[in-house]
């Protein structure tokens, strides 16, 4: 702690009273302002911290930015910034004076741990709150973490710390420079330094996480580690579970909130918090309304109507006018909308358009309006003449739909078909694809079409290897390991249907499975898997060497089956005049770009580049060993 002697006696105009804090960048005292006698806190930036006037205009404008997002927001979760300015001592920011301590230290004191379930889902309400307040203005806070919510006397948190916050209609930062705290970052801010509200509510939901089971989701020793699992990995599982929480609750809330598609997330904090609620076992009535007190954007609405967050109120003169919030998270519905879940029976009245049915050649393709997903075909949905529509379907390529009056609303989606190469080890391989032999032998190249299933068979000597492909599916620039026994089993008049087949692990590094969308652990080289017959899905990654791969593949009744991965190639990088730092499909390494240090990465196309320099990215198919000389 610093000196009394030199502590300020003022800042500002400000009396300082005594230090509450200190780090690296700065110190927080408590003062007063002798005009009004009210107490304050000051954050004042350490003289030793600013190089150049260009520091302290930038500390200034930080401080001016957090200042002025203070004065568009007015919410009790939300700590009150009272000034600006700069001053002997250095820039500072005078703010509302909370006593009380920050979640962080709750948290890392386990403290939190011994609340019960309902006293942390009140205190996880209560930040929803602020933060869907500061959303329903347009404000994206950029820094959701428990270090920067504060909690009185009393338990209610405050949320603080809104200097890097910025305007959804506003571009403060470059794309690419990434803000904020990595472990709560979201996937959109680490790869493109690009943020909405949504990237909020993904910060939000790794508090809660942590806040609910004590440790956090994308857990790592290293920043590189944490920041490949956020954009990479699902979260982690909790062992044990949360108690109190239905079974199944906790993966289904968490896989939303933190789902590593913006679109695919919760629409408000409110809405996460209040689906965790629901989920809490033998609640009754009062208690449910009682956690639900703070969330005051989820009175209940009639079956049916959607309804916007509440509006924000501008001021035109002497008349207060209501227009609704930038960052509303459903379009409002006007007129009456009656729903019948089984048929998909929508019935519109009012100016909402023209109800119309959509209809896609394959259905089940996905609809986005302005990038929000609102369902899948055949859908009937009011539309207007100029109305724009995106149609999404695995295997095919994105088709956009402008509705006009008379228009066909039946679309024919358009396979995406591109060159494969099929690459076996042993190579020359025959192979059958589709039931039908290819004239050449491993590597070939074939024409792939993504819209439609294939199954892909590789033979050599008494070795062999079969694998199905879903749509969207490619074999990509993976090397297809054939073993023996890869053939599936005739079925025998004895052999019982529900025998499990064994998936047996082959290569040289392990994997972690998520088998049909559900961890199933690391798998080692040599150890196995037991499969129920049928297709299942699997997704293969490994971190420290930047492999990630998803498969189909089906298992007959009692079937041996081979999970081989690719081989290891060694990726040396060295750039001129100047180096940095290497980043690998869009994680940065520890790694200098210098020549001197090889990366272990797994076989197959990867991109790489220098973190900080977006023009440098290329795509390398490493096969062997490679050095990677270029000029930056």
């Amino acid at each position: 702690m610093e000196d009394k002697a030199k502590e300020p006696q003022t800042v500002g105009r400000y009396e300082i009273k005594k230090l509450l804090g200190s780090g690296a960048m700065g110190s927080v005292y408590l003062a007063e302002d002798p005009r009004i006698k009210r107490r304050l806190a000051i954050k004042v930036v350490r003289l030793a911290a600013i190089r150049s006037e260009i520091d302290r205009q930038d500390f200034l404008m930080r401080f001016q930015r957090e200042a002025e997002v203070s004065g568009l927001l007015n919410d009790p979760g939300i700590v009150t910034i009272y000034d600006v300015g700069d001053s002997e001592v250095g820039p500072f920011m005078a703010m509302e004076f909370v006593s009380g301590r920050p979640l962080d230290a709750l948290i890392k004191s386990g403290e939190s741990q011994a609340m019960d379930l309902g006293a942390k889902l009140r205190l996880a309400a209560g930040i929803a709150s602020a933060l869907d307040h500061a959303h329903a203005h347009g404000i994206i806070h950029r820094d959701v973490k428990p270090g920067n919510v504060m909690l009185t006397e009393e338990g209610r948190p405050k949320l603080m710390d809104f200097g890097i916050a910025k305007r959804e209609d506003a571009n403060l930062t470059q794309t690419g420079t990434f803000l904020g705290t990595p472990a709560y970052a979201s996937p959109e801010q680490i790869r493109e330094g690009k943020t909405t509200l949504r990237s909020d509510i993904f910060s939000f939901g790794v508090l809660v996480f942590e806040l609910l089971s004590g440790g956090l989701p994308f857990p790592g020793s290293s920043i590189n580690t944490i920041l490949y699992r956020i954009v990479n990995e699902s979260p982690t599982e909790v062992d044990p579970p949360v108690e109190g929480l239905a079974a199944g609750a906790w993966q289904r809330i968490f896989s939303r909130v933190l789902a590593k598609n913006p679109e695919e997330r919760y629409p408000n904090c409110g809405e996460f918090i209040k689906d965790l609620v629901d989920s809490v076992t033998g609640l009754g009535a009062e208690e449910r309304l009682s956690l639900l007190q703070g969330l005051r954007q989820l009175a209940p609405a009639p079956v049916g109507v959607q309804l916007s967050v509440p509006p924000v109120l501008a001021s035109q003169g002497d008349k207060t006018r209501a227009r609704p919030s930038r960052s509303a998270t459903l379009p409002i519905v006007i007129g009456v909308v009656i729903v019948a879940a089984a048929g998909g029976f929508f019935l519109f009245r009012g100016k909402s358009g023209k109800a119309i049915t959509l209809n896609s050649r394959p259905s089940q393709a996905k609809v986005l309006r302005e990038g929000k997903e609102i369902g899948a075909t055949p859908l009937v949905l009011p539309l207007k003449p100029g109305d724009r529509l995106m149609i999404e379907h695995q295997g095919f390529e994105p088709q956009e739909f402008v509705y006009q009056q008379g228009a066909s609303t039946d679309l024919e989606l358009r396979s995406i078909v591109r060159n494969e190469v099929l690459r076996s080890e042993p190579a020359g391989a025959t192979v059958v694809m589709d039931s039908i032999p290819l004239k050449d032998r491993t590597p070939v190249t074939v024409s792939w079409d993504q819209g439609k299933k294939h199954n892909l068979t590789f033979s050599k000597d008494q070795l062999s290897f079969s694998q199905e492909f879903l749509e969207g599916e490619t074999p990509g620039s993976r090397t297809f390991t054939l073993a023996v026994g890869q053939e599936a089993p005739k079925a025998s008049a004895t052999q019982d249907p529900n025998t499990p087949a064994t998936l047996k692990m082959s290569g040289a590094f392990p994997v972690r499975i998520k088998l049909d969308g559900k961890e199933a652990g690391e798998l080692h080289p040599g150890s196995t898997l037991k499969l129920a017959p049928g297709t299942h899905r699997l997704e293969l990654a490994n971190t420290r060497v930047f492999y990630r791969e998803t498969r189909s593949i089906s298992a007959a009744p009692g079937q041996q089956l081979s999970l081989a991965t690719p081989g290891l190639a060694s990726l040396t990088v060295s750039t001129f005049p100047s180096s940095g730092m290497v980043a690998i499909d869009g994680i940065t390494t520890s790694i200098e770009s210098d020549g001197s240090t090889a990366i272990e990465v797994s076989k197959g196309k990867h991109s790489v580049g220098i973190a900080g320099h977006p023009a440098s990215v290329r795509t390398v198919d490493l096969q062997a060993d490679t050095t990677l000389k270029f000029k930056l």
